[in-house]
């Protein structure tokens, strides 16, 4: 819709409410607030209006600023106790904007408003001023209680030190890129590295934009504590019981639960097996060879599950060869041997594991660096020095799906 259409008919400007359902308690622990527009029996979103980067900021301020007030005056009327999620352009934030903004929310303290109950929701990429002067903006919210999340994370470049300078409350991650194939393989890597961010920085994960099972399941999965969309509760212009998915968040769940412990499962039996197949297939070879011709005996056993092997000591240095299985046989790369490895995520780790625990170690899945296709290494401990390293064929892989999570 045009947006001088939409300034047009602000008197027929409705605030709508999403619930934010909560992983723990399974009830709504919060509403975002959005605008829409009801013309001719039809719900206009207001989101293009919003970013149009070709409409004023003055003009998107007051668009917001209605919506708060009809939606602010419902929140305290109906006396809702959950948190209201306001969605705030951080421009509203400069110097010259603060003010304002600030002034808004406070005259509704004054009226009863607990300002701990609310949480702005910003979006990280909208910001284009003084770092240090909005995040000490954002600071001084926090001391009145207001909550700060980051918005639409998950579908473009996202700058995490700036991230982290605005110490947020909560991140909201958007799963719209997940309904991309071509997209879905680097949007995993990104989920991981912001669970990684929230967890440093004390913050929440919510998960945005569910639409399907397979969206809720993967927000869950994760470690997503808050979550919304149409597919668990669609927009409404009336706030609805804090438990009216109650029921049917504890069967989704133990169903979730009961695959995960499938998954997890077959990864705990797949290490079991690899363990107990290395160790006797080692024992078995005469060992009056050098290292890498061991090594190549043992690859020609194992072929049909791996495709890559080699050697390091426990400091990381590669004892071997990589032994690569090409075209059904398995070729010496020599130049890869003396090169050090303990920079690798985790190795330092899981060579002390492997050493005090004398068995092997699954990794998690991840995208091989050479190859870039996504697989998993099995780790062994052949003595207190050397360490072998199998990295298992994306192949073996996709005929065993749940080894793909």
């Amino acid at each position: 819709m045009d947006p001088l259409d939409v300034m047009m008919h602000v008197d027929k400007i409705k605030p709508y409410f999403q619930a934010i359902f909560s992983a723990d308690s399974h009830e709504i622990v919060g509403y975002e607030v959005l605008g829409k527009l009801e013309m001719d029996k039809q719900l206009i979103s207001l989101g293009s209006f919003f970013h149009d980067s070709s409409v004023p900021d003055d003009f998107k301020m007051e668009m917001d600023q209605r919506i708060q007030d009809l939606a602010l005056k419902k929140y305290l009327q109906e006396s809702i106790q959950v948190p209201l999620y306001l969605n705030v352009h951080a421009n509203y934030l400069e110097t010259d904007k603060e003010d304002q903004f600030l002034n808004h929310l406070l005259s509704y303290q004054e009226e009863g408003l607990d300002l701990s109950k609310i949480v702005i929701e910003i979006t990280e990429r909208q910001f284009r001023s003084d770092i240090e002067l909005f995040t000490h903006t954002l600071k001084y919210l926090k001391t009145l209680g207001v909550k700060v999340a980051i918005d639409d994370l998950g579908t473009g470049a996202s700058n995490l030190d700036q991230i982290s300078l605005m110490e947020p409350d909560i991140l909201k991650v958007n799963l719209q890129a997940l309904q991309n194939e071509s997209m879905s393989t680097n949007y995993h890597s990104i989920i991981y590295s912001l669970s990684l961010l929230a967890r440093k920085l004390g913050a929440e994960l919510l998960f945005d934009g569910i639409s399907s099972n397979y969206h809720f399941h993967y927000a869950w999965r994760n470690h997503g504590r808050y979550y919304q969309g149409d597919f668990l509760f669609p927009t409404s212009n009336q706030f609805v019981e804090i438990d009216v998915l109650k029921d049917r968040f504890r069967k989704d769940i133990q169903q979730f639960i009961k695959v995960e412990r499938q998954k997890l499962t077959t990864k705990f039996q797949l290490a079991t097996s690899l363990d107990h197949q290395v160790q006797e297939k080692w024992k078995q070879i005469k060992k009056n060879r050098s290292l890498d011709e061991l090594i190549d005996i043992l690859a020609k056993e194992m072929e049909h599950i791996f495709f890559r092997i080699y050697v390091t000591d426990e400091d990381g240095f590669q004892k071997t060869v990589n032994f690569i299985h090409i075209n059904n046989e398995w070729v010496w790369d020599n130049t890869v041997k003396g090169k050090n490895w303990s920079w690798r995520p985790y190795f330092i780790e899981n060579v002390i594991r492997m050493k005090e625990e004398r068995t092997g170690i699954l990794s998690d899945l991840y995208n091989d660096i050479e190859t870039s296709e996504r697989i998993r290494t099995f780790s062994y401990p052949l003595d207190d020095s050397l360490y072998l390293f199998m990295d298992i064929s994306p192949m073996y892989l996709d005929e065993h799906q749940d080894l793909l999570w």
